[in-house]
């Protein structure tokens, strides 16, 4: 954590030398509510090891002092990446797409910030290469998740779709989304109803 605008930084968060922070949101009405998912893994030459039982999802409502496990709902024993993201339309609601075995993994989503958690559906992908979510901007129930093939979900990831690789190379590892573009269309409709009122 930094203070400073980025000039000196304190650690305010370890679980081992083996486990590391790949995502951290934060809530737009509190910079002090944050969620942190660990991933516990190993690169080497000769072998890559990408999950254990150090994995999982923390939250700190005091700026990073302390720091909450959350458990209520979401897999536990050996679990792989987490993907996270809040949703910016109800920053209630996160969503957590899951990297595990034995019929574990898949997509979880919270309604009451991180206290309990459901489990949407059995979809997730390769966390060595993908496994990042992100919410949609203006409906609570899109997700998009990286892919070789780029998914999303309009149920709240309860079912995902192929977002479409048009005139683009698969591999997806990252997304834009232009926050106007449902935004214009109810512009729009003011529009026209207030060019029939006139």
């Amino acid at each position: 954590k930094s203070t400073d605008g980025g000039e000196t930084w304190t650690c305010v968060k370890q679980v081992s030398d083996y486990t590391g922070c790949n995502e951290l949101v934060m809530d737009p009405r509190d910079p002090n509510v944050l969620y942190a998912a660990f991933h516990q893994r190993q690169r080497k030459v000769f072998t890559y090891i990408g999950g254990g039982p150090e994995s999982g999802l923390f939250k700190t409502t005091d700026g990073g002092a302390t720091w909450t496990p959350l458990k209520g709902g979401l897999p536990s024993g050996d679990v792989g990446r987490i993907g996270l993201d809040i949703s910016p339309v109800n920053p209630n609601t996160l969503y957590a797409v899951v990297e595990a075995d034995d019929k574990k993994g898949g997509i979880y989503r919270t309604d009451d910030a991180g206290a309990s958690w459901n489990k949407q559906s059995g979809s997730y992908t390769s966390g060595n290469y993908y496994q990042e979510l992100t919410c949609d901007p203006v409906d609570v129930n899109r997700i998009y998740i990286t892919d070789t093939y780029f998914q999303i979900s309009d149920d709240g990831g309860k079912s995902t779709r192929n977002l479409g690789e048009l005139n683009k190379h698969i591999d997806n590892h990252a997304i834009w989304i232009d926050h106007w573009y449902q935004f214009d269309d109810v512009v729009m409709q003011y529009l026209i109803i207030l060019f029939v009122i006139l």
